[in-house]
């Protein structure tokens, strides 16, 4: 992927209210001449890509950093207290609003213009561009609904975002969140119907290397590919209550996606597997994450246990577990368990497991399908979960899994194995959130099974102060 980063300079609700959209002369010539060719919009679409590998988004504080502290799945608190308005807090709060809607005006100026230059595309690669912006808006809406508006389910008709869907200079109102939600799913499905008809490559199983114009059509698995849309679909429907649709969409990914389990093999040897690359269904290429890496999980900060005991097992349950046994670190003499999900030796030339930072998996997909199961089907429920425990290790016959859980049983060990399954990737809390558990998991120097009172407020981060004043919120 070429590493070319095509930034816009936008602010939407951060400066006054003449300044809403700043696009400088010079940066605005420049798009100009970037849609007048094939490569300049891909060279685009790469650069929005970079531009959510960013610290402030994807490429730290939205998987591996500051929410999965807001999770208490590390022994540092970001916002110990969830004071989100607290002066070191705050910064991170609002360059995540600041960084993902610039991402999305970036996106916007691909989409403005790629449905009337489609004659500079062959092979169908207009589509899959146009598909993969598509899937990008959708993706980084839904991530900030679910971070800047209360749980969906009782909130439907509360204002939320706004959702940009234009490249234009103007103020953009918000919306209440069933709208947000309608216009995010529109996205897609407009986005599965441009991948499908374009025949995007992983469709025919083809997932990481393939030799085309550009090379534009390889590593679908860092892309918002076909498959990551209907993965997104069913994380999405979970989260809005639609556990029908939210089934469908999980099933096709499990039945039908080209996605395989991990051996153990994988996961030794001198370039071990550390982030299960064959069950990525989309994924982000991270320059300098070794140094992330360097930076953050060498620090006790962000340990699983608190120096007082093996608090690492009493969330992995079992040290065959491949979670556990080969993506944590357990330093014994300060009794720190500490992932290295992200220390990724090269694997080669041939492949960037090296700066991979997980979106979409399969086993988030088999999660899904459990819980959905769960009233209709239990059988089912259970047959999936130990699917997915057979996978990672687990050698009991009934893999941890009573045959005669009742619900809230079934629910806990979803719970569980989705903390364990997306741990430092981003999506405990929003679980939480999705749940609206009124105590999580957390901390104790004495007590393993202690838990963390949780309230409403907690799962919402606050706009932007700036957002609040200039932003165009209706007063209702």
């Amino acid at each position: 992927m070429k590493k070319f980063i095509y930034i816009i300079l936008i602010s939407i609700g951060l400066t006054s209210c003449s300044d809403w959209l700043n696009v400088s002369p010079s940066t605005e010539k420049d798009r100009e001449d970037l849609i007048t060719t094939e490569a300049g919009f891909k060279e685009m679409l790469y650069g929005c890509y970079i531009n959510m590998t960013d610290v402030s988004l994807y490429g730290h504080q939205l998987t591996y950093g500051s929410i999965e502290s807001f999770a208490k799945n590390y022994c540092w608190a970001f916002a110990p207290n969830y004071n989100y308005t607290d002066n070191s807090v705050r910064p991170t709060i609002d360059a995540i609003w600041t960084g993902m809607y610039n991402t999305i005006a970036n996106d916007n100026s691909i989409l403005k213009d790629i449905e009337s230059h489609k004659e500079l595309f062959s092979n169908g690669e207009g589509e899959i561009l146009e598909g993969e912006a598509l899937a990008m808006r959708a993706f980084l809406h839904f991530d900030l609904l679910r971070m800047f508006a209360p749980v969906y389910t009782g909130n439907e008709s509360k204002i939320a975002i706004p959702y940009v869907e234009t490249y234009e200079s103007k103020r953009y109102s918000h919306i209440s969140e069933s709208q947000v939600i309608k216009k995010v799913l529109a996205d897609l499905d407009k986005a599965e119907t441009l991948l499908k008809g374009a025949n995007d490559p992983i469709l025919s199983g083809i997932t990481r290397v393939l030799s085309g114009k550009g090379n534009f059509l390889a590593n679908r698995q860092y892309r918002f590919n076909y498959w990551a849309v209907e993965a997104l679909k069913a994380r999405i429907y979970l989260y809005v209550g639609d556990k029908d649709s939210a089934l469908k969409y999980a099933m096709d990914v499990i039945n039908n996606g080209p996605f395989k389990w991990v051996s153990e093999s994988d996961l030794t040897g001198d370039h071990p597997d550390r982030v299960f690359m064959s069950e990525i269904i989309s994924a982000l290429n991270v320059p300098k994450l070794s140094t992330s890496y360097t930076t953050y999980f060498t620090s006790e900060k962000y340990s699983l246990t608190d120096g007082y005991g093996n608090y690492g097992l009493n969330v992995f349950e079992d040290g065959n577990d491949y979670r556990y046994l080969y993506l944590m670190t357990n330093n014994k003499q300060k009794n720190k368990v500490i992932s290295c999900k992200y220390d990724q030796s090269p694997a080669g030339s041939s492949a960037m497991k090296e700066e991979t930072v997980p979106l979409l998996r399969l086993g988030e997909m088999y999660l899904i399908a459990a819980e959905c199961n769960i009233s209709s089907n239990p059988t089912e429920t259970i047959r999936l979960l130990r699917e997915l425990k057979t996978h990672r290790g687990y050698l009991s016959a009934d893999k941890g899994i009573d045959d005669n859980a009742n619900g809230t049983q079934l629910l806990e060990y979803v719970k569980k194995e989705m903390r364990k399954e997306t741990y430092a990737e981003g999506q405990t809390f929003f679980m939480y959130k999705r749940l609206q558990l009124g105590a999580i998991p957390a901390f104790s120097p004495w007590w393993s099974g202690a838990t963390y009172t949780m309230q409403p407020s907690y799962y919402t981060f606050p706009l932007p102060e700036a957002e609040k004043e200039y932003g165009d919120i209706p007063k209702s």
